[in-house]
């Protein structure tokens, strides 16, 4: 998309606008970024159910014959051990071994993989993934027909339940089903980037504003992408442009648990390991400010009097009530260690705290 393109809009635009949804341009697209409130929306998930549109995520279809060995040898988890009807999480590498996204992959069937990436990345991950693919793996591109609404908080399960066919206590975390929702095929998963328990629906665009509204009416909250950064951020969870970048490692950015050096070769594995023999300066860490002032994100950290890192997100946490941060810091700074967060070049103290801020509430056991 260039910068001249006009911006996308969701399935789910005019039920947005219904309910007073501040609109603004996100990823190329049109997103509500608030209705009631940043608070009052990231308060409605932790205690009941929210609901985002995140239809303007990339979602590609994998399909053919030695499609799970395939994209084994470009992704960095090892998908090779993720049985049908299961999800997992992995990061797609430059050749030398920085960031390129984290995607999500949906096996729905044998030969048959969902792979879902950023918003901000999908162009490019689109291209990256054809480049890779052999000519009898098919990859079809979704945004044509594409919604996708996550509905997350302890009760989404009740509130989704009655227009959902399949037996929702049954998943757990990460399970991800080919189902029926209003009657309609679609794709059902269990997880989230909130850290609450909660599911993502992913059909066909006509489907989604019936399904919005019903579960509006059932009591869920419309939410925007503000509470929706707030709540990864109180998870520790990483965002690409953020915490993720191409110029970034796995291990500066906190998600080398998503590489898997011992499956054997896939893209990017050698850039990788040519960065691993000399160990990684900076770490990402957790802050949490020891009084008022919040830390932005491009905030300089100081340590000792010197800078040291900056701030990579950064916001008040309504669960906490304290202001949190992820900021990249020497990799000597750890947990307990006090720094400053230099804010219109005034010091404020903070110090460094474990990681998730909030414990996570999803359901990994049924």
């Amino acid at each position: 998309m260039t910068a001249e393109s006009p911006l996308r809009q969701t399935a789910l635009l005019a039920a947005h606008l219904e309910s007073g949804g501040k609109i603004v341009p996100f990823a190329g697209w049109e997103l509500p970024v608030q209705y009631a409130g940043v608070k009052a929306e990231t308060v409605s998930v932790r205690q009941n159910c929210g609901l985002f549109d995140v239809s303007h995520m990339g979602q590609f279809d994998v399909r053919g014959e030695g499609a799970t060995q395939t994209l084994n040898a470009i992704v960095s988890a090892d998908w090779s051990k993720i049985r049908v009807g299961r999800a997992a999480y992995a990061l797609l590498l430059t050749q030398n071994g920085g960031v390129l996204d984290d995607v999500m992959g949906y096996h729905l069937s044998k030969n048959h993989w969902l792979v879902v990436v950023n918003g901000s990345r999908a162009e490019v991950d689109e291209g990256h993934l054809r480049a890779l693919l052999p000519p009898h793996i098919e990859l079809s591109n979704r945004y044509a027909n594409q919604a996708m609404i996550a509905v997350q908080g302890p009760q989404s399960q009740t509130l989704l339940q009655p227009l959902c066919d399949a037996n929702l206590g049954q998943m757990t975390l990460r399970d991800a089903l080919e189902t029926e929702v209003l009657g309609q095929k679609c794709v059902v998963t269990r997880g989230g980037y909130t850290g609450c328990d909660g599911f993502e629906w992913m059909g066909d665009a006509a489907t989604a504003p019936q399904l919005w509204k019903l579960l509006l009416d059932a009591g869920a909250a419309p939410c925007g992408l503000g509470a929706r950064d707030v709540l990864r951020l109180e998870a520790g969870l990483p965002l690409y442009g953020h915490e993720l970048r191409e110029d970034l490692s796995p291990d500066e950015s906190g998600v080398s648990f998503a590489v898997k050096m011992e499956k054997g070769d896939f893209f990017g594995r050698e850039g990788l390991q040519h960065k691993r023999q000399s160990p990684p300066p900076i770490a990402l860490r957790g802050l949490q400010m020891e009084g008022r002032a919040i830390a932005r994100e491009g905030y300089e950290i100081q340590y000792n009097g010197e800078v040291v890192g900056v701030v990579t997100s950064g916001s008040p946490s309504p669960t906490l009530d304290a202001n949190i941060a992820l900021a990249l810091v020497p990799v000597q700074l750890t947990v307990g260690n006090s720094i400053e967060v230099l804010i219109r070049n005034t010091p404020h103290p903070a110090r460094i705290v474990a990681l998730p801020f909030v414990a996570r509430t999803t359901k990994t056991s049924s």
